[in-house]
């Protein structure tokens, strides 16, 4: 593991030489460094992408110099010039340390925030008691503004600077704040965020890669939905035919069993009338049942057949005349048949009435 990381270092070592070989590919990195996002910049600082400039040494005379290989300038300050103070603050303030240290600067220092420059690096955290260990450094913007714009008139802008004593110890860490001076390029200072931006590509890819799978999964399945769909269609369709059929097929038997036969209208006929009236002719067309015939009392035949459970609407279809026997009249009687299961209700209906007048007869018999 250890030799894949190392033999990888030295392969983005020897890609990089290659890289900044060439003045004119070192400006164009630089330019294109310049478009990077600045979260996309890397913090890291290598003293080697900088020329460095001592404060001491820029006064009016100075001259450009002629082994400038468009490297980035910084100036180095001597400790003497700097305030150093370890701070101890809270640890929520890490978030916006800087924007904090402006706030508090005249704590800290005997000049406000305007007027110098400063730097910071963190050194400790304790996390049990919620504290930030802070190194502070500033120092006066007076004879830093001189040499920047001298350095500047000779196209030689600043774009960071450092303390001597941190430099050597390996702490770059810039005074010159963001907005005067541009961070170096991310293309000369590693790979870093290309790798994380890579992370990041990986990260969106792994996070897309189910809904892909998914949409083809159903893009797959859809042939076979739309097979399933036009399936149940023809079984929908052949089960209406079939219904249909059986419908058509079941009328009449439905029609015949809905209405009562003729032996069972003979039945609740000869049920209805009285000991004294014949039929001599009888005829059922569809629900009407018309009967001629002699009776001794024509009056009381309308109430009786009102009183039946299949017939209903009684009534004389011609005049009553003199019958053939002594004492009888001569009718012609139309009656409605009932469905057979407007009988049945009528049945259900009528039977509590009828069950007391039946025990009662029972209990008068000895």
């Amino acid at each position: 593991m250890n030799t894949s990381t190392e033999n990888y270092k030295e392969t983005l070592a020897r890609l990089k030489q290659q890289l900044v070989a060439g003045r004119f590919l070192r400006w164009w990195l630089g330019e294109l460094g310049s478009m990077v996002p600045a979260w996309m910049r890397s913090t890291r600082v290598n003293a080697e992408s900088f020329m460095l400039v001592p404060l001491e040494q820029v006064t009016a005379q100075f001259s450009r110099p002629e082994n400038n290989d468009l490297r980035d300038v910084a100036l180095t300050l001597t400790p003497d010039r700097i305030l150093r103070k370890a701070l101890t603050l809270p640890l929520a303030t890490e978030e916006n340390l800087r924007q904090v240290l402006e706030f508090q600067m005249e704590q800290h220092t005997p000049f406000p925030a305007g007027k110098v420059y400063f730097g910071y690096w963190v050194t400790g955290r304790d996390f049990e008691r919620g504290q930030l260990t802070v190194e502070f450094a500033a120092t006066p913007r007076e004879g830093v503004d001189a040499a920047i714009k001298t350095l500047s008139g000779l196209g030689l802008p600043v774009r960071a600077v450092f303390v001597t004593d941190m430099l050597a110890d390996g702490n770059l860490v810039s005074l010159l704040s963001a907005g005067l001076g541009n961070a170096p390029s991310a293309l000369k200072h590693g790979a870093n965020p290309w790798l994380a931006a890579l992370v990041g590509l990986l990260a969106l890819t792994a996070m897309a890669m189910p809904l892909v799978i998914k949409r083809e999964a159903v893009v797959q399945m859809l042939p076979w939905v739309d097979k399933g769909k036009k399936a149940a269609e023809t079984v929908d369709t052949l089960r209406r035919e079939l219904e249909a059929r059986v419908d058509k097929h079941n009328y009449l038997l439905q029609k015949r069993q809905s209405t009562p036969t003729v032996i069972q209208a003979l039945e609740e006929l000869t049920r209805v009338l009285p000991d004294d009236t014949w039929v001599q002719t009888l005829d059922i067309k569809g629900k009407e049942l018309q009967i001629q015939g002699e009776t001794a009392s024509s009056v009381r035949l309308i109430g009786l057949f009102e009183q039946s459970s299949m017939f209903r609407e009684a009534s004389f279809r011609s005049p009553l005349t003199k019958g053939q026997s002594s004492g009888t009249e001569h009718y012609q009687l139309a009656l409605q048949v009932r469905p057979i299961a407007a009988i049945a209700t009528i049945a259900v209906i009528a039977t509590p009435a009828s069950a007391p007048v039946a025990a009662a007869s029972a209990e008068k018999k000895p």
